[in-house]
């Protein structure tokens, strides 16, 4: 587990132009699909002791300094992406209701129930889940929730895609599978979880060559389809591109 934190470190502390450039690619490709905005609707920071889990650069955690979050920690493992956000807070006046410091999931070093709502986005599958979450409820207050937003391994287009875009991920990380699932649903007994993003998989190379209002109107129209069929068909579910996570 060491060797692949160093890993992900020295990665994300150098990533260069070509991850940039097909993570963009990616970004377009996806386009009005994108559900990783649900992840906001599924807690509400006002008041709340929060941590960025897997913070970057710090933009999410500016967000939850504007939605009310009373304050706001954020933990990555990269030195160069929390000096990115540490300059970001000053910048934004709130660096006295803000704290970034480097750390490794599995191994946080807060204290015990330290924080009310823990939310990460697309961290998760960077990690040793089984670890990482146990260090997750450690520091999760009594009575709080952790929300996460990952992507599943299971569709074998995006398999075929990730593994014509080997640049764009890092060596260890892996997409969630339902046996991480059942792993959440052991260290958390109130775990839940929902899916996003099915039917659109086939359809994202459309997104390159349309005009905007074409791609407004597909995903319109393919989203709300996409949730009709996740709820009526769950053993689909594993094939979607997202799964969202509540841990509780």
């Amino acid at each position: 587990m060491t060797g692949a934190v160093e890993r992900e470190r020295s990665f994300w502390n150098s990533r260069g132009g070509a991850y940039e450039a097909v993570r963009n690619l990616i970004g377009r490709s996806i386009g009005g699909f994108s559900s990783y905005g649900e992840l906001e609707t599924t807690y509400d920071p006002a008041g709340r002791t929060v941590l960025d889990y897997g913070c970057g650069r710090g933009d999410d955690a500016l967000r939850l300094i504007e939605r009310g979050a009373a304050h706001v920690t954020g933990f990555d493992i990269s030195d160069a992406e929390i000096a990115h956000a540490q300059a970001a807070a000053a910048a934004a006046g709130v660096a006295d209701r803000t704290r970034f410091v480097v750390a490794d999931a599995h191994h946080t070093g807060f204290d015990d129930g330290a924080f009310d709502l823990i939310r990460g986005n697309s961290i998760l599958h960077h990690l040793e889940v089984e670890p990482a979450l146990t260090e997750l409820r450690r520091i999760l207050a009594p009575g709080g929730r952790a929300v996460f937003v990952e992507p599943l391994a299971h569709n074998p287009l995006l398999r075929l895609g990730r593994a014509l875009t080997p640049m764009a991920r890092t060596e260890d990380e892996h997409p969630f599978t339902a046996d991480d699932w059942a792993t959440c649903a052991a260290v958390f007994p109130g775990f839940r979880h929902f899916e996003r993003e099915l039917l659109t998989i086939p359809l994202m190379p459309l997104n390159l060559v349309l005009p905007a209002r074409g791609r407004e109107a597909l995903a319109r129209h393919v989203k709300a389809a996409d949730v009709r069929v996740l709820r009526r068909a769950p053993r689909l579910r594993r094939y979607a591109r997202l799964t969202f996570l509540i841990l509780q």
